[in-house]
């Protein structure tokens, strides 16, 4: 536990959230949310759409049988750390033929997700599919680093958007599920 705590502390320290503040007044400012990953970054994106609904958003998980059409007033937040899983890819491009804004969460800025993002948060760790030189080398195998930063970035998007828009826990209680 140890030896991943230090790696991730190392990691954060490398993150680049340069554009944290426009996506949180983008998430803020908008009615709808659609969120999508795929494999375990699925399951981090499908942890943060739980939160923004405590906060108050309407949110979509991308395949769900209940998930409207993407409109242009609309986010998909996609979270991918290679930046190139094709299903993901899809998705990006008909939310942009909509009209919507694309924020991806990633390693990889170059890749062909990471060019149709209108925004970006970047971690730099090694993800499954590539280790280079611009990355911090993972100890832990196939995207576990990318996927734990993700789920801690997402919760201090959450707690940076209580603190800027007086948000309660409280509030975010009353939204809480209750047929469990």
């Amino acid at each position: 536990m140890e030896v991943i705590m230090k790696e991730l502390e190392r990691s954060i320290s490398l993150m680049n959230v340069g554009e944290s503040e426009q996506i949180l007044q983008a998430l803020y400012n908008t009615k709808r949310i659609f969120l999508a990953g795929s494999g375990r970054s699925g399951l981090a994106i499908r942890a943060f759409a739980n939160r923004l609904l405590h906060l108050g958003k309407a949110v979509y998980i991308v395949g769900d049988i209940t998930t409207p059409s993407i409109q242009a007033e609309d986010i998909l937040f996609i979270g991918s750390g290679s930046g190139e899983t094709a299903g993901l890819i899809v998705n990006a491009k008909k939310a942009k033929q909509s009209g919507a804004k694309v924020i991806l969460n990633t390693t990889n800025s170059q890749s062909t997700l990471g060019k149709l993002a209108d925004y970006m948060l970047l971690i730099n760790v090694d993800n499954k599919e590539t280790d280079t030189d611009l990355m911090e080398s993972s100890i832990q195998p196939m995207g576990s680093a990318f996927e734990q930063l993700s789920l801690l970035l997402y919760d201090a998007i959450v707690l940076e958007w209580v603190a800027t828009f007086n948000e309660t826990y409280d509030d975010m209680k009353l939204r809480h599920a209750n047929l469990e």
